[in-house]
């Protein structure tokens, strides 16, 4: 009986282990009324503003600087599409999606100027501004398979998120609570989500306040600059001078605003008085600098690029450079992330068990360096199809009798020494036994074969990459973790015999007068 009722606990526990316990509708700091989460944003909540507010900080020309390298940066990138696998179902699955990126996300239509996939890649990247960006696929069939014909980006104002963080869509029918949205319909983007925040984190939000201060120091630099641009003409008068005197003289002065010349009384008196500061710059210039440097600091975690000001060294060019460029890699991670999703998608949809291809970016001038690197050491123990090189490379292959550029006459690089050979000497021919041809002869002995060995091993690994398919950083990857794997039993030995063969051989040359 007590067993019995061991086993009913253990397997209450077990059914409470699948539940979610802290939610919601257990949260002391949330109102159980509300059926719809707000965005958390607190500069949206607290100006009472909308994403619009957005669109302006946008306008700014210093944001709009900031953003085009970043546009520059996601649609100049090179991107392909891999095979998920080598399955028969793999490679349909592969080739619909070659088919799919081989048109426009939004044919032209004569009501519609369209858009292309860099348009799309960066409209994916707008998330990092605005927290999130969503995308409606609209499906269609097209010879038995389900194929997303458009892509259409819809504005963030339209979607609210549950109590369970579900995506809501806001209708005129709903416009409070919004209505459920179905599977395969809505591509999301979003970045660093959270489950209090499963609107995103807007970087554009963080700049709303230096964005505000900056126009308010513009407004007042203006007014500044009207006040005091000019030099103030001051003009003195002796006194009891008449109202009529006065008059004549603040005319003139006026008049030397807008011609430079005036007629002033004999017995006036005129003087210049400039503006000065206490620095090189104006307290309201300082100001717009400043925010400025924060707007930068926000969407690229930099400011030497655009806020230098004189100051900086090739040292913290090169880190502020090194931080864009991880920030440019996260941003098309998170562009590959959405369209892998619709990848995924489509597979379910038409091949369902198939392994979904891949959509990656890619740096072609550097994958192609890697390869010239690879096969410069692997073609001197192996032979490298002149297909694959050519095709890794993505330099086709000259037709017969077609003119092609002249090799480099530059000397080639020195090639590693033939492995030394060792010839056993006959001692029953009288000859006197040497101690440096019986380590040589053993050096021989236990050296080719463990060489030998580890040229198999590495074959065979690179053999396996190419029929895997596997990109070169997961082949240098693979590559490296090998030379854990090599035997090394005998090299010990081995080497012990080499440093020893050296030794005796350096001798013998001493005393032959080598």
């Amino acid at each position: 009986m007590i067993d019995q009722f061991k086993k009913g606990v253990n397997s209450v526990k077990k059914l409470l282990l699948g539940n979610q316990i802290a939610t919601r509708h257990n949260d002391p700091n949330f109102y159980a009324a509300l059926q719809m989460l707000p965005n958390p944003d607190v500069i949206l909540r607290k100006m009472g503003k909308s994403q619009e507010v957005y669109d302006a900080i946008i306008l700014d020309a210093h944001v709009i600087g900031e953003l085009r390298p970043m546009r520059a940066n996601i649609i100049t990138k090179s991107w392909r599409i891999t095979p998920g696998g080598d399955k028969p179902e793999d490679i349909k699955a592969f080739e619909l999606a070659q088919k799919i990126f081989s048109r426009p996300p939004v044919p032209t239509t004569q009501s519609s100027p369209g858009m292309g996939w860099p348009d799309v890649f960066w409209n994916i990247h707008e998330a990092i501004l605005r927290g999130q960006r969503i995308h409606e696929v609209v499906w269609n069939v097209e010879d038995g398979l389900m194929i997303p014909s458009l892509l259409l980006d819809r504005p963030n104002r339209r979607f609210i998120y549950g109590l369970e963080n579900e995506l809501r869509l806001l209708t005129r029918d709903n416009m409070i609570e919004g209505i459920p949205v179905d599977n395969y319909k809505f591509l999301v983007s979003r970045h660093m989500p959270s489950f209090d925040n499963p609107y995103g984190v807007a970087l554009l939000s963080a700049c709303f306040w230096p964005h505000t201060f900056k126009h308010n120091g513009f407004r007042f630099f203006v007014k500044f600059c009207e006040k005091y641009g000019i030099p103030w003409a001051i003009g003195k008068y002796p006194a009891g001078t008449g109202q009529a005197q006065i008059d004549e003289l603040a005319d003139g002065l006026a008049a030397m605003v807008e011609d430079a010349i005036a007629a002033i009384p004999d017995a006036g008196q005129v003087e210049l008085l400039e503006a000065g500061s206490a620095g090189s710059q104006l307290p309201q210039e300082r100001l717009i600098q400043i925010c400025n440097s924060e707007m930068s600091k926000a969407i690229n975690s930099q400011t030497l690029a655009t806020e230098i000001n004189g100051q900086g060294s090739r040292a913290a060019a090169e880190t502020h450079r090194g931080r864009e460029q991880n920030n440019g890699d996260a941003d098309c991670k998170l562009v590959e992330s959405t369209m892998c999703q619709m990848l995924i998608w489509t597979t379910e949809l038409n091949f369902a068990g198939a392994a979904p291809p891949k959509f990656e970016f890619y740096d072609e001038a550097e994958a192609r360096k890697d390869w010239v690197e690879v096969f410069s050491v692997a073609r001197d123990f192996m032979g490298i199809p002149e297909s694959f090189a050519h095709q890794q490379m993505q330099i086709p292959q000259a037709k017969d009798g077609e003119a092609v550029l002249p090799k480099s006459t530059a000397p080639a690089a020195p090639k590693p020494a033939a492995p030394m050979t060792f010839s056993r000497v006959d001692f029953s021919a009288g000859a006197d036994p040497s101690p440096v041809s019986d380590y040589s002869q053993q050096l021989a002995v236990i050296g080719d074969p463990l060489v030998s060995q580890w040229i198999d091993i590495l074959r065979k690994k690179l053999d396996d990459a190419i029929a895997r398919g596997d990109s070169l950083a997961d082949f240098q990857a693979e590559l490296i973790k090998s030379y854990g794997d090599l035997p090394t039993d005998e090299l010990v030995t081995m080497m012990e015999l080499a440093f020893s063969t050296a030794d005796l051989k350096g001798i013998v040359d001493v005393e032959q007068g080598n």
